[in-house]
């Protein structure tokens, strides 16, 4: 799967513009705010219907207009054509996505058929940041090929959300129904079982690749897992139960639930155990994001057969000569790979079997090179 072109108008800074790509390396290049990392913005959209950017789509839309749209056709695959388009009607923000010219009415039917991974400066804060960002970063990637975990995943967020309003409802005293609170505790502890056990079994996976493309990228320096923490010693409904009991009193405060998987955290350890995110330098961190998204993408290839598209935003400048070509050395044996680079002397093109070159003016015009 690859695909062979992006049309988007009213996007960011483009009135209009399709790119036409090959399907093995593409190059967009060009000066800083030209608009390079837009082009991946909108890929990202037809593949995901949000922006990887994690902006609102009011923000997208091009100034002085009152609507976007962008378009992907993609070539050896179940799919053709993926469109999304939002437009501002009366003060409201209406969203439309369809595939093949049929509307997607949710995005569990949207998500996972147009496999992207983008690699950007930002992927430090998977490793740097709070857990939060990394329970994003890993639900998308498990739901990408488990849609089990998807469902379970957003009816768990519902539920979490019921149960947090009854401990407020209890906290305000306008209900002493602890009847209703069992519901939602059986629930929860139901969903929540099942998307730790997921987890749990995708990151006894996911860590054979990891460490894999960490070491070939590093010359095998240091060898690094990812451990899951969690509050929950044991991941049967039971003891989720036993567990919400015994915290009861402190969530009924807090009006907030104590434990769960909203609660977790994924940690990046190095081969002596330390975390990286309190000891590693910027450029093991770097490393270890890179790393992070090849092993992504490998792990989709391995467990599900498909292949995704690579979307690299400007990540060459950050690493050594010895890591830089080790990368470039990884990815060209994947499958289409589009990126967007300042400095065009960081990497030979001939060194690129099937490579073609976009070059990105500052009045946002696009050529071929």
């Amino acid at each position: 799967m690859y695909i062979d072109n992006i049309l988007i108008k009213n996007f960011r800074n483009y009135s209009k513009a399709e790119l036409f790509f090959t399907s093995g390396i593409n190059f967009i290049i060009g000066p800083n705010a030209t608009g390079k990392t837009n082009i991946l913005e909108a890929i990202s959209i037809t593949s995901n219907i949000r922006s990887f950017r994690g902006v609102s789509d009011n923000k997208i839309i091009k100034w002085g207009e009152n609507s976007y749209y962008c378009c992907s056709k993609v070539l050896n695959s179940d799919y053709t054509m993926f469109e999304v388009g939002c437009e501002i009607e009366s003060s409201r923000l209406k969203k439309r996505a369809s595939i093949d010219g049929n509307h997607i009415k949710s995005s569990s039917e949207f998500y996972g058929k147009l496999l992207t991974i983008i690699l950007s400066p930002d992927d430090i804060y998977i490793i740097k940041g709070t857990p939060d960002i990394r329970r994003k970063y890993f639900d998308g990637l498990i739901s990408k090929i488990d849609k089990i975990y998807f469902r379970c995943l957003n009816d768990f967020k519902k539920i979490l959300s019921s149960r947090n309003s009854v401990l407020k409802k209890i906290r305000e005293s306008k209900s002493n129904d602890y009847n209703e609170l069992e519901v939602w505790d059986a629930v929860f502890a139901e969903k929540a079982s099942i998307i730790l056990e997921k987890r749990r079994k995708f990151l006894y996976t996911f860590n054979n690749y990891y460490n894999d493309i960490y070491l070939k990228i590093s010359n095998y320096d240091d060898s690094p897992k990812i451990e899951y923490y969690s509050l929950i010693e044991s991941f049967d409904e039971d003891n989720i139960k036993k567990e919400l009991l015994n915290r009861r009193k402190r969530d009924i405060i807090t009006c907030s639930t104590s434990i769960g998987p909203q609660r977790d955290d994924y940690l990046f350890l190095n081969i002596n155990d330390i975390n990286l995110k309190h000891y590693a330098s910027q450029g093991q961190n770097r490393t270890a994001s890179i790393a992070l998204k090849i092993a992504e993408y490998n792990y989709i290839e391995g467990e599900s057969g498909k292949r995704s598209v690579i979307l690299i935003d400007d990540i060459f400048s950050e690493l050594d000569k010895n890591r830089r070509e080790n990368f470039v050395n990884i990815i060209m044996n994947k499958n289409q790979v589009i990126i967007t680079m300042v400095n065009n002397s960081l990497i030979n093109y001939n060194d690129f079997f099937n490579n073609k070159v976009f070059l990105v003016e500052q009045n946002g015009v696009i050529k071929e090179a």
